[in-house]
C-alpha cells in the first residue's frame, strides 16, 4: 500500500528549434511540441488544417496523431489520459460541427475535472476570406459560446502574436484546481498567415499552474479537535486520487484516527481496498457522529438515499453529526450545468488543496493526541473494530460469488473473479471499470497500489466514455510494463464502435472484455422500478421496448475483428469463461489488443 513505483514516463519541457517555422501553425506546432505533449486526438478537419499539416510535416508527428472517427470520441481519449497522467492532454475539434459533436465528451471531462487543452478550429472569420456556403455555416460569431457553460476558460485569439498567451494560459488554467477542460479557438488566418520571422517558445516552465493551496491553520486546529473528540468520524472521499501524495497521506490520516475510509463513486484510485480501514460498500457511515468529507463535491450522495423512484431523500445518517470538508469546489461555483449541487451547514470548510492539507491535518491531530493514553485507547479500538466490519464485508462477499456461480446467462460477480483470477499475478491496470459488473471487480479484487486503477465512468455518466478513456489510459501506460484493462458495458461501446478501429490501428494492448447483458441497463432498470410503483407491468421483457440491445444481440467479437482487434466470443458457457479469458490474457501479454465478448446477467 502506499506504493511509490512509478510506472509511466513523466511528462517533460522540450527544447525546440524554432529556426524552420514559416507559418503561423509552425509556431502553434512548436508550442504543443515544447509542452511534452505525448498524443494529439482529432478528427481531421479542414479548419485546422494548418495546425494538422505543420504536426504531421513540419514536426514530423510529434506529438504522434492519434486518428479518431468521432470528436466526442477523441475528448474521451485525451480525458482518460489526463486521468492516467494527472496532467493536462490535448486534442482538437474541427470548428462548429467539430464542437458540437465533442460537446458530451467536453462536459464529461468538466463535470470530472479533468484537465484538457483543447484547440479548435474556426473560420475565416475575415468574411471576404470565407467560401461561400461552408465557411458560413461552419463560422461562429464568437465559437466559445458553443461550451462555455462547461468548460473553465476559452478564448480566441485574432492574431498570431496572441496564440502564446492564449495557450500558455490555457495550459495553466486547466492544470489549476479545481481543474478541468479549456478551450482555445484558432482562426483560418491565425494557423495559415506567413511569418516574417520566427516566433520563440516562451519560458514554459516560468508559466506553469501556481503553487497548491495551502489550509488555514486555525481550521486544522479546528478540525483536529473535533475529530479527536468525535466517537465515530468517517472520512468519505471522491477525488484525492487526483494526487499520489495526498492517497499516502490519506491512509496515515485514517491509522492516526482509527477512522473508516468510504468511497463511494470510485472515481479515482483514493484508498487501498484491501486496507482494513477501508468501509467502501458498507453502511457503517450510518453511525457517524461526524463526517470528514475530502474532495467530495457531493455530500448528499454520499449521506443521503432515493427512497424508492419518489425522489424523496432521506439522510441515512441516524443521530445528529458534524461535517467538516475539505477541497476547491468553491472555486468553482458557476456553469450552465449547477454542479456545485446542494449547499450543507458545515462546522469546518477548509478550502485547500488535500495534498497539503491532508497532512496538516493529520500532524494536528496527533500533536493534540499527544501522549493522552485514554484517546490512544479509544482509536485502537475503533481501529480493530473497522478492521473486523473490513474482512467480514469481504468475506461475504466472496461467499456471495457462490450463489450465482452457474447461472446462465453468467453472472456478473463470477465474471469479476474470473477475470481476477486470471490477472492478479500480473502487472495490471484497471483503466475503466467502476459501473461495469455492478461494481463486483472493487468487491472482489485486491486494488492497493496507486498505479492499478485511475478511475471508472465520467462525471458526467456520458454514455460512451469507457472505451475512449480506457484507450487514453492505455497511451499513458504504454512501454511501461502495465497490462490494461477495460471492463466494457455493451451499450457504451455501441455509441463509440469506431474506437475498436482505433485500438487494432495502433495496436494498442488493451483487455477488453465486454458485459454483454443486450440492454441499455440503467435505463431499463428505471423502467422496471416505476412501472412497479405504477401497478403497472415492470418485468424486464416489458421494459426492453426502447432500452433493449437485443435483437440482434451485437457480436462484439466479430466487430472487434474486423477492426484488428483479436475476438473471443461471444461466451456463453460459464464453464467456457475462464479458459476463453485465460487465452484472450495470453495473446493481449504479447503486446496484441483483445476483446473478450461475454453474455452476462445485467449488473
Amino acid at each position: 500500500m502506499g506504493n511509490e513505483k512509478r510506472y509511466r514516463k513523466e511528462r517533460e519541457i522540450r527544447e525546440v528549434d524554432v529556426k524552420d517555422q514559416e507559418w503561423g501553425s509552425d509556431f502553434i506546432a512548436d508550442l504543443v511540441k515544447a509542452y511534452g505533449f505525448d498524443f494529439v486526438t482529432f478528427n481531421p478537419g479542414a479548419s485546422f488544417r494548418g495546425v494538422e499539416e505543420s504536426i504531421v510535416n513540419y514536426n514530423d508527428n510529434v506529438p504522434k496523431v492519434i486518428t479518431t472517427p468521432n470528436e466526442s470520441l477523441s475528448v474521451s481519449i485525451a480525458h482518460g489520459y489526463a486521468k492516467a497522467t494527472g496532467e493536462p492532454a490535448l486534442c482538437i475539434l474541427h470548428n462548429v460541427v467539430g464542437t458540437l459533436n465533442g460537446s458530451m465528451g467536453i462536459y464529461n471531462a468538466f463535470a470530472d475535472r479533468v484537465p484538457i487543452v483543447i484547440l479548435s478550429g474556426t473560420g475565416p472569420m475575415r468574411k471576404s476570406k470565407r467560401r461561400p456556403w461552408i465557411d458560413w455555416i461552419h463560422t461562429a460569431q464568437w465559437q466559445g459560446n458553443l461550451v462555455r457553460g462547461y468548460t473553465k476558460w476559452d478564448d480566441q485569439p485574432v492574431h498570431i502574436d496572441g496564440v502564446a498567451d492564449s495557450i500558455t494560459r490555457a495550459y495553466r488554467i486547466a492544470n489549476t484546481p479545481p481543474k478541468g477542460p479549456v478551450y482555445v479557438v484558432l482562426d483560418h488566418e491565425v494557423q495559415e498567415c506567413s511569418l516574417e520571422s520566427p516566433i520563440e517558445i516562451p519560458n514554459l516552465d516560468k508559466l506553469m499552474a501556481p503553487s497548491r493551496m495551502g489550509a488555514d491553520p486555525d481550521a486544522i486546529e479546528k478540525a483536529a479537535e473535533i475529530l479527536v473528540d468525535a466517537e465515530l468520524p468517517v472520512i468519505f472521499v471522491d477525488q484525492v486520487g487526483d494526487s499520489r501524495a495526498a492517497v499516502n497521506s490519506l491512509i496515515e490520516l485514517a491509522e492516526t484516527l482509527g477512522a473508516p475510509v468510504v468511497d463511494k463513486r470510485m472515481r479515482r484510485y483514493n484508498f487501498p481496498n484491501t486496507h482494513p480501514l477501508d468501509l467502501s460498500g458498507t453502511d457503517v457511515y450510518k453511525n457517524a457522529d461526524v463526517l470528514l468529507a475530502i474532495d467530495v463535491w457531493d455530500v448528499d450522495y454520499c449521506t443521503k438515499k432515493e427512497i424508492g423512484i419518489t425522489h424523496t431523500m432521506t439522510d441515512q445518517i441516524k443521530g445528529e453529526y458534524k461535517i467538516i470538508t475539505i477541497g476547491t469546489d468553491d472555486l468553482e461555483s458557476s456553469s450552465l450545468i449547477p454542479e456545485y449541487y446542494a449547499i450543507r451547514e458545515t462546522e469546518v470548510s477548509i478550502l485547500a488543496d488535500s495534498e497539503l492539507a491532508i497532512p496538516a491535518l493529520k500532524n494536528s491531530i496527533v500533536e493534540r493526541i499527544g501522549d493522552n493514553k485514554s484517546i490512544k485507547e479509544k482509536i485502537q479500538k475503533r481501529a480493530q473494530k473497522m478492521g473486523k466490519l473490513h474482512s467480514k464485508q469481504r468475506e461475504e462477499w466472496s461467499l456471495a460469488i457462490k450463489e450465482t456461480w452457474d447461472e446462465n446467462p453468467i453472472a456478473p460477480s463470477r465474471l469479476a473473479q474470473e477475470i481476477w483470477e486470471v490477472v492478479r499475478d500480473d502487472d495490471w491496470i484497471l483503466e475503466n471499470g467502476r459501473l461495469a459488473y455492478g461494481g463486483w471487480p472493487h468487491k472482489l479484487w485486491e486494488i492497493d497500489e496507486f498505479d492499478q486503477y485511475f478511475g471508472g465512468d465520467s462525471g458526467g455518466g456520458g454514455v460512451g466514455y469507457g472505451i475512449g478513456g480506457a484507450i487514453g489510459g492505455a497511451l499513458a501506460y504504454l512501454d511501461s510494463g502495465k497490462l490494461p484493462i477495460n471492463l466494457q458495458q455493451d451499450g457504451s461501446l455501441l455509441q463509440f464502435p469506431s474506437a475498436l478501429w482505433i485500438i487494432g490501428h495502433y495496436k494498442i494492448p488493451l483487455f477488453t472484455v465486454v458485459h454483454n447483458n443486450h440492454a441499455l441497463f440503467n435505463s431499463t432498470n428505471h423502467r422496471m422500478k416505476l412501472a412497479e410503483v405504477r401497478g403497472r407491468d415492470s418485468s424486464r421483457e416489458r421494459a426492453l421496448i426502447g432500452t433493449g440491445l437485443d435483437d440482434p444481440i451485437t457480436d462484439f467479437a466479430k466487430l472487434a475483428e474486423s477492426m484488428g482487434v483479436s475476438g473471443y466470443g461471444p461466451v456463453t458457457d460459464p464453464e467456457e469463461l475462464k479458459p476463453t479469458l485465460q487465452r484472450a490474457w495470453d495473446e493481449m501479454k504479447t503486446g496484441k489488443p483483445v476483446l473478450v465478448d461475454v453474455i452476462s446477467q445485467d449488473r
